[in-house]
């Protein structure tokens, strides 16, 4: 087990005793799953069943190489193919805020894109049907993910995507009409009015330059 932030000296106990009797991982399995979810005190312990090992051990490696940006929750604990502990995030994605609390995120747009940015320069993609969908906010509009199940790394192509984001950026904020056509289409998928859609734009573009590619 690695320990990446300090942790309460029966926390650290607790996860030793998993990691070397495989207890919840075992348990896992009978559910059927390649990782459960489990809530301890204000952390997120998720367990991965011998199903989900590699992919459990490259969804850890992804997670501790993002811990500067600001929308991966703080890692504490790994072991890598069996579990890893990272703070607990109460949060809601895009529908069901909009359902929740009546509104949109106040920031989408560009929680979206930097998210997304982000990402690439620290050397990792997605795959393009899930690329906004893990995404979700905090009740105080804070945007956060917590699963990077299929987060891979971006290898020699992580230039050219992170240019194509960077130009995907500039042309929304200056109203490309392709680039807009594409946020647009995506937002109405998740049920977004005209007007909120609309709303989302202009708040975006109307943003005080904020270098959100330095």
């Amino acid at each position: 087990m690695k320990i990446i932030q300090p942790l309460p000296p029966h926390l650290e106990d607790m996860l030793l005793r998993y990691e070397r009797n495989g207890h919840l991982n075992m348990q896992a399995s009978l559910l059927g799953k390649q990782s459960v979810v489990y809530k301890v005190q204000e952390y997120c312990l998720k367990v991965y069943t011998k199903r989900g090992k590699i992919g459990g051990e490259l969804e850890g490696e992804a997670i501790m190489s993002m811990q500067s940006n600001r929308h991966v929750p703080k890692l504490y604990a790994y072991s890598p193919g069996h579990f890893i502990l990272t703070e607990w995030i109460d949060g809601y994605n895009l529908r069901q805020y909009r359902k929740y609390f009546g509104h949109i995120p106040c920031n989408l747009i560009y929680d979206m894109l930097y998210s997304e940015l982000q990402q690439i320069q620290s050397g990792y993609r997605d795959w393009d049907v899930i690329r906004y969908e893990n995404l979700l906010w905090t009740g105080e509009g804070n945007v956060k993910r917590t699963d990077f199940w299929l987060c891979e790394t971006a290898g020699p192509e992580r230039e050219g995507m992170e240019e194509a984001v960077i130009r995907k950026i500039n042309g929304v904020q200056t109203g490309d009409e392709a680039e807009v056509r594409g946020i647009q289409a995506y937002l109405f998928r998740h049920g977004l009015t005209a007007s909120e859609v609309q709303h989302a734009l202009e708040q975006f573009q109307s943003q005080v330059n904020e270098s959100i590619i330095s």
